[in-house]
């Protein structure tokens, strides 16, 4: 047997939301008829256009894709009023995390976030040889940036701030973050990860964009896949200082982003009215929900995201079992709580009664 790394061999792979076809099989269901709630995916197809102009390209599955993403590139830049040197795209803000964790990270390092937090940041810290300091969150299961910064020490390279924060859903108000950034030495790279960024509508919130473009160490990521629907392409973006986009590239593979993936996030821009509308009708559906969990007496931490963490009461994950035998799939997080995407009022309505059958017995 090859000898291995000991410390990714004591890992368990990253659980994916399982196949609609698989737990068909195991419950005698109809996969067209399971609702999935587990990933924070959008409820609908991408944005109008995108489908067509991404079958285009299909026909140039011959040639490598653009290493530059030159037209999305420029057209991304626009619409966020930055340069196109500011811009680094990945295959997923996950693959960002591990090309930002190569670069900065190894042995003698540590990588510093809230925990719970998104998962990926334990392993991306695991892959590149850092240690990983996972800070608990609040009371009210928000980032606690005061224990961040006093975690944060001489072996710290990298510090992530997921805001809003995966899987709680909870929000830090602009002016905290930034004034937690002022407070990071400048040897420690800030990622402020906004994958649920177009989803927030409290006044209270910003994007960290233009302290990205300012700041020598500190960078922002965002993704197609949540509200742009473009989950299966596998797309996201870093937004940063020009210099240090260009150290950061030094880790990242190339031609890593298909041609498919560029051509639906481009054709993806300039839809100002059906982000906002995606962005209203998620919004409508976390207040009922949330409105619909506390009729039920159960207790939820406050959303800005497509997505409630909740805490159930009793075995989670045999509410989990007994939800996902009834066709309604949600995600068990631990410790009491379980975590159901937003979906559409077919799936939210589904997902209350199987909650309802399941809590009764």
């Amino acid at each position: 047997m090859p000898r291995f790394r000991t410390d990714i061999a004591a890992l368990s792979p990253y659980k994916v939301g399982r196949q609609l076809a698989d737990v068909a099989r195991e419950n005698g269901l109809d996969a067209s008829e399971i609702v999935k709630l587990t990933a924070n995916e959008g409820p609908e197809g991408p944005f109008p256009g995108v489908v067509d102009a991404a079958a285009a390209v299909l026909a140039k599955s011959n040639r490598y894709p653009d290493n530059a993403c030159w037209d999305l590139g420029h057209a991304l830049a626009a619409e966020l009023d930055v340069e196109f040197t500011n811009l680094m795209f990945g295959a997923g803000s996950v693959a960002l995390l591990v090309e930002i964790a190569t670069a900065m990270g190894g042995p003698g390092t540590n990588i510093v976030y809230g925990w719970p937090s998104f998962v990926m940041y334990r392993f991306v810290a695991i892959w590149s040889g850092s240690r990983h300091v996972e800070v608990p969150l609040d009371d009210v299961s928000r980032l606690d940036l005061d224990a961040m910064h006093a975690a944060i020490d001489d072996e710290t390279t990298v510090v992530v701030v997921c805001n809003p924060n995966n899987p709680t859903g909870t929000l830090h108000a602009a002016d905290e973050i930034e004034a937690f950034i002022d407070s990071v030495p400048e040897s420690v790279l800030v990622v402020v990860d906004e994958a649920y960024h177009e989803f927030v509508t409290d006044p209270s919130y910003r994007t960290e964009v233009p302290f990205a473009i300012d700041r020598p160490n500190v960078v922002v990521l965002r993704t197609f896949s949540k509200i742009y629907a473009l989950a299966a392409h596998r797309i996201g973006y870093a937004i940063g200082r020009g210099d240090l986009i260009t150290e950061l590239r030094k880790a990242q593979a190339p031609l890593t982003v298909n041609h498919v993936a560029q051509t639906a996030a481009l054709a993806s821009l300039g839809q100002p009215a059906e982000l906002e509308r995606r962005r209203s009708e998620n919004t409508v559906r976390r207040h009922h929900l949330v409105g619909a969990l506390a009729e039920r007496g159960l207790i939820a931490a406050e959303s800005h995201t497509n997505f409630i963490y909740f805490a159930p009461g009793g075995d989670v994950e045999g509410l989990v079992a007994d939800m996902t035998a009834r066709g309604v799939i949600i995600r068990p997080m631990g410790e009491g709580w379980a975590r159901v995407t937003i979906g559409n009022d077919d799936e939210n309505r589904r997902f209350l009664n199987a909650l309802d059958a399941a809590l009764q017995g």
